[in-house]
């Protein structure tokens, strides 16, 4: 069975105080989910670290209301100056 790949990649971007963040998929929602994760995993590992900064670093779940999440559409095979196609 051959896999069908996705015609467009999506990228979540969410830029916080420290670090801009990246999320792909085949969709805004797997996009997000994949940014979103990787904040769980960075607050994670500064947390068992500084048990201290739990507080103020938001679980992922609420990250959207601190910081805004913004979308970018790609197609396959498409080159890109910015976000415009040029091919």
């Amino acid at each position: 069975m051959a896999i069908i790949q996705p015609s467009t990649l999506v990228i979540a971007e969410m830029i916080t105080h420290d670090f801009i963040w990246h999320g792909a998929g085949a969709t805004c929602d797997e996009a997000r989910e994949a940014l979103l994760s990787a904040w769980a995993r960075h607050r994670g590992e500064v947390t068992a670290q500084f048990p201290q900064l739990e507080a103020t670093l938001p679980p992922a779940g609420k990250m959207q209301s601190h910081f805004k999440i913004t979308y970018r559409e790609y197609e396959r095979g498409g080159g890109y100056r910015g976000d415009d196609r040029l091919v």
